[in-house]
């Protein structure tokens, strides 16, 4: 049996920005030069995969980040499920249809007629409640080796040849296709590690989207109205089967040994070394939490008991937080470390376990004293600031220190609601976020008062060497290019904002009056039918043959692009809205009506028209949910000539 699904490629993820407030569509000159394309998510992570393949062996920095941002795979279900035999039979009785592309495998659900393109085998054992329990250990000090030997197992020996193992590689060939290719690798070689970070960023990319159809939070009060971009039937069950995997049997490295070095356990001396040793490590504390989270939760037995999962998220949890600190601790000035610095010497605690702010920052930036990367400042900076913070910057800090530790909480809360069919829970207000998922995890199960709680209470140590070993790991680093490494400490952790449309002016005739008779910047024509992409604002000729690529016109060469084959444009003449999505397009109509309600179609009745709000609300929805296929049923075939 298979669940049927639509398999797209999607860069919904990468246009989140830096700003809060949406960006408008310029209507001026000034405007048009005020528009940045770079403070994207998709930019920021292309900069910081360059800087990492320049200072890290390609092998090590593979295996550090996800990719996904641009160019992602993302899957939706209508919830109904099929024969794989049937499926078969089905196709072939469908080749007559003209809408369908079955030689791509599309294909209308049975049940609801939904347009679907691929098939999610369902293992015997999804749903099961037994749990791979070995022992049912008690303390962290006993789960941490059990968690090593399960990531030892990996890849399995037996693997045998079944029809379901021909159903998962059918559906993986699936989602390896959805995508393009320019998108898929961030190397060249089809290496494990490169194939490895394909997929585990495949899971991590429908989570994070799940996050942004949910609002970017989880908060969810009771007296709320249903979100409509939340899908009704999730598929995030089957397609972590089918990554799974795959993920083990492309683990070809000693995926393991991240583990211990995140656990701070001591290498086995029994066991051989790796046959190639690594040079040029990416240091712990330059890795990406919730990457390592979505690779171990694929590495690790699916149906794992809830003890082990919670002591992932717990070592993961004290890497974030430390990555945080170093973060903060290389934006203050001079002055304000030496006062976290004598924090420490004053105190009197010996024990180099951190449960405070205080000891956190005091030991963080007392460990990377010895380096040179706080050196810059020293040459750079004003005179030092009268640095003696009060109260209320302490608590200011703390609360940064929350908020960039929410995104990785956030996916580990939904990891946990899915594998475990917890119910998330209810979340009144942003402010009250962090403390119910650090309960929901169980980074902290004792209750306390507010002014006891803090990001650090949810730290577990199970070793007392953890920070330095972590921090003579970055040390090498630092030392040997020190402004390499103060660039990707102090960009690690951004608070990204929900991706959205650019916003449009109320009147037609301020975007009519300044792009009517603009020239094309590459072909420097006027084009018959001028077209804004309204995700990135960008000019393109449509159908015109000026600026073809490739025997594909600009339109649909910029869709790939910008949307990975997702593009909305508004085209100036008409005031309609074309949408674009892989190898079909179709009218959507217009987010312009006048005074009635009513589009006005070419331009012809010359009406003023005003800006809908709802219809342009709509239009983002129906992105931001990958609903297109869903809501449209006047598509055609473009053939890339638009």
């Amino acid at each position: 049996m298979g669940l049927a699904v639509l398999v797209q490629a999607t860069s919904v993820l990468g246009h989140k920005r830096k700003n809060s407030e949406t960006p408008e569509l310029p209507t001026c000159d000034e405007e048009r030069n005020e528009l940045r394309r770079t403070d994207t998510l998709a930019s920021a992570f292309d900069r910081r995969v360059e800087e990492l393949d320049r200072q890290f062996d390609q092998l090590s920095w593979l295996v550090s980040v996800n990719l996904g941002w641009e160019g992602g795979v993302h899957v939706q279900t209508c919830g109904h499920h099929l024969h794989l035999d049937c499926l078969k039979s089905y196709l072939r009785s469908l080749r007559t249809q003209q809408r369908l592309a079955v030689d791509s495998g599309e294909y209308a659900c049975p049940l609801c007629r939904q347009l679907a393109n691929s098939v999610l085998p369902l293992p015997p054992q999804m749903g099961e409640t037994a749990a791979v329990v070995r022992s049912r250990p008690v303390s962290m000090a006993a789960i941490i080796p059990e968690l090593t030997n399960f990531l030892k197992e990996n890849p399995p020996t037996n693997t045998g040849v079944s029809s379901l193992m021909d159903a998962m590689s059918k559906s993986m060939e699936d989602l390896t296709n959805s995508t393009y290719v320019k998108f898929k690798q961030k190397s060249g070689n089809r290496i494990p590690q490169t194939l490895f970070l394909f997929v585990s960023s495949i899971a991590r990319t429908n989570l994070e989207i799940e996050l942004v159809q949910r609002g970017g939070t989880l908060c969810s009060s009771p007296q709320l109205k249903p979100n409509p971009l939340i899908p009704k039937r999730s598929c995030i069950m089957p397609l972590l089967h089918v990554l799974a995997v795959h993920a083990r049997l492309l683990a070809h490295w000693p995926a393991w040994e991240t583990w211990q070095q995140l656990a701070c356990l001591e290498p086995d001396v029994a066991l051989p070394p790796a046959l190639v040793p690594i040079q040029n490590q990416v240091p712990l504390l330059l890795r990406d939490p919730t990457a390592l989270l979505t690779q171990f939760i694929l590495l690790l037995p699916l149906h794992l008991d809830q003890t082990y999962f919670t002591c992932v998220i717990k070592l993961l949890y004290n890497l974030l937080y430390f990555q945080v600190v170093v973060q903060a601790s290389c934006r203050m000035t001079e002055g304000e470390r030496g006062y976290w610095r004598r924090i420490r010497s004053t105190g009197s605690s010996s024990d180099p376990r951190v449960s405070t702010l205080e000891d956190a920052m005091s030991q963080t930036i007392l460990g990377l004293d010895p380096t040179q990367l706080y050196l810059e400042d020293e040459v750079s900076s004003p005179p030092l600031l009268p640095s003696n913070p009060n109260m209320t910057d302490k608590q200011l800090l703390e609360k940064q220190i929350q908020e960039l530790c929410l995104p990785f909480l956030r996916i580990a809360a939904l990891l946990r609601h899915h594998l475990y069919d917890q119910p998330l829970p209810e979340i009144d207000s942003p402010s009250s976020e962090f403390v119910r998922l650090v309960y929901f995890l169980e980074l902290v199960t004792d209750g306390m008062s507010w002014d006891r709680f803090n990001a650090a209470v949810a730290l577990s140590w199970p070793s007392k060497t953890h920070v330095a070993d972590w921090t003579r790991q970055l040390e090498e680093f630092i030392n040997r290019s020190q402004v390499a490494a103060r660039a990707l400490l102090s960009e690690q952790h951004i608070t990204w904002h929900q991706p959205a449309l650019l916003s449009l002016p109320l009147l037609y005739d301020r975007i009519f009056q300044y792009y009517h008779r603009r020239q094309c910047s590459q072909c420097h024509s006027v084009p018959r039918e001028t077209s804004i992409c309204l995700l990135c604002g960008a000019l393109v000729c449509l159908k015109e043959n000026c600026c073809k690529q490739h025997d594909i016109c600009e339109a649909v060469q910029h869709s790939i692009d910008c949307g990975a084959g997702t593009a909305m444009y508004l085209v100036v003449t008409s005031s309609y809205v074309i949408v674009i999505r892989g190898k079909r397009a179709c009218l959507w109509g217009s987010v312009y009506l006048d005074s009635f309600g009513e589009e006005d179609k070419e331009l012809k009745r010359g009406k003023p028209l005003y800006l809908s709000p709802g219809r342009y609300q709509l239009l983002q929805q129906q992105w931001l949910a990958h609903r297109f296929d869903h809501t449209n049923k006047k598509w055609v075939w473009h053939r890339d000539a638009l």
